[in-house]
């Protein structure tokens, strides 16, 4: 059963927004094969929950599945300086108390069958991974999809694979040229420091709704916004 969405590689939810499975592609080829190679806009990367087919109907197999997943990190540490001579790092808090109440409840296939259902449209509930801007969505993509890439390395540190995750796009411009603009920095766009997009006018938009939605819905592995 899907709410909102359903269960195909590639779902064109509305005119100027797709979303991608890519646990249902084979390679970066085949998610970069999807994207047009001359839109901007924004983009979200969201978690995804792949269950083992026998959580479903043995309850170790789900209790254990569930607390793995209750066990990843949830957003990325932050750092900072502590004048005059310290840093301070904040670390997320992964802990989890209700581990007989899983294990009592688990039992009963209807529970099991309830929260494998609730996992399967997990983008109502969660926020994102991560929430992003760019002239050329292609480029940016394949950025971040690179094997050496910041966003991946983060994500992975974490427990979190961007091979396996969801990816929304949101198509609100068009862009001259399918290469990547010159001088982009992945640290400084994935910090939000230096945006390497120019300041015309008709890339405010853009600007704008990654910023609203950012502050509004707080990607978890956003380092800065703006």
């Amino acid at each position: 059963m899907a709410w909102l969405h359903g269960n195909d590689a590639v779902q064109q939810l509305s005119e100027n927004v797709v979303l991608y499975d890519l646990a249902q592609m084979r390679g970066n080829s085949a998610v970069l094969s999807r994207i047009p190679e001359n839109i901007g806009g924004v983009y979200a990367w969201y978690r995804r929950f792949e269950l083992d087919p026998a959580a479903k109907d043995d309850p170790e197999v789900f209790v254990q599945y569930i607390l793995e997943e209750l066990c990843k990190d949830h957003s990325a540490p932050r750092e900072t300086r502590l004048p005059p001579a310290h840093r301070i790092r904040l670390q997320a808090e992964t802990s989890f108390s209700k581990e007989l109440l899983l294990k009592e409840l688990a039992a009963d296939s209807s529970f099991r069958q309830l929260l494998c259902m609730l996992l399967n449209n997990s983008l109502i509930f969660q926020q994102p991974l991560y929430i992003g801007k760019a002239t050329n969505l292609y480029s940016r993509i394949r950025s971040h999809l690179r094997e050496s890439s910041i966003l991946r390395e983060r994500l992975a540190s974490a427990g979190h694979r961007i091979n396996r995750c969801r990816l929304l796009i949101i198509h609100t411009s068009y862009s001259d040229s399918s290469i990547a603009p010159n001088g982009f920095n992945e640290t400084d766009e994935l910090e939000n420091q230096v945006d390497e997009d120019s300041e015309c006018s008709e890339l405010a938009s853009d600007k704008l709704i990654e910023d609203i939605l950012s502050r509004l819905f707080i990607p978890s592995f956003t380092l800065r916004y703006g």
